[in-house]
């Protein structure tokens, strides 16, 4: 926005933003650079003094940012194989719409919200996506429920529910739900999932980046 056509307001000191970091990777210096150039600018036209951090010290703390979030961007999936003939599509649609999914124009089914965030997503696990007008044809060998842990909000009990809907799938469908190794979940299993998402969720509150939060959402996009 520019500042000079913001009239009817007045402020002894504004303070500007640059993320550093999201799933792209970090700022680079040409990127920081530019950003300065425009505030300084900016500055110019008010006017005012510009005040910018130093452009190596950025560099490195993205690269530190970088480096946190790579450790703790994690997708959970489950998968619900066949037994033995292919799921069909349109018992895949039903089952899902009576869950609660949405599909979206991607061929991937949402499970959201009330505030319309996506919990976690149930997806092909072949490359034909969920495309309404094709699904009446498809069928598959397999189908996965995917959560993404750092945009989640109370990763447990979303995962409680992820798991409720693949055993209930799994039953309906007559498939078995494997992790992602093609391994048979069980309680053993399931365990050591939670406590992996305990290590990320207390290494992302450490970092005052709570999973779900609005800094996560920025961060992990």
């Amino acid at each position: 926005e520019d500042l000079v056509r913001t009239a009817g307001s007045r402020h002894t000191s504004l303070r500007l933003a640059l993320q550093l970091v999201n799933r792209a990777g970090p700022a680079n210096q040409v990127q920081l650079s530019a950003f300065c150039d425009a505030v300084r600018s900016c500055a110019d036209k008010v006017p005012a003094v510009a005040n910018c951090p130093d452009i190596h010290a950025a560099l490195a703390a993205a690269k530190l940012l970088e480096r946190f979030c790579a450790e703790v961007d994690v997708a959970i999936g489950v998968n619900i194989v066949a037994r033995g003939g292919p799921f069909s599509g349109t018992k895949i649609r039903a089952l899902a719409e009576a869950a609660g999914f949405k599909p979206e124009p991607d061929g991937v089914f949402h499970y959201r919200s009330e505030a319309k965030q996506t919990l976690f997503t149930l997806d092909n696990h072949e490359p034909a996506p969920f495309i309404p007008e094709q699904i009446k044809s498809l069928s598959t060998t397999g189908i996965t429920l995917l959560m993404d842990v750092p945009r989640v909000a109370d990763g447990l009990r979303v995962l409680d529910r992820m798991l409720e809907v693949g055993r209930n799938f799994a039953g309906a469908l007559d498939g078995i739900l494997v992790d992602d190794n093609r391994v048979a979940l069980n309680e053993a299993g399931i365990g050591k999932i939670k406590q992996q998402l305990r290590e990320i969720h207390a290494a992302m509150d450490e970092r005052q980046v709570g999973a779900g939060s609005e800094r996560a959402l920025r961060l992990f996009s």
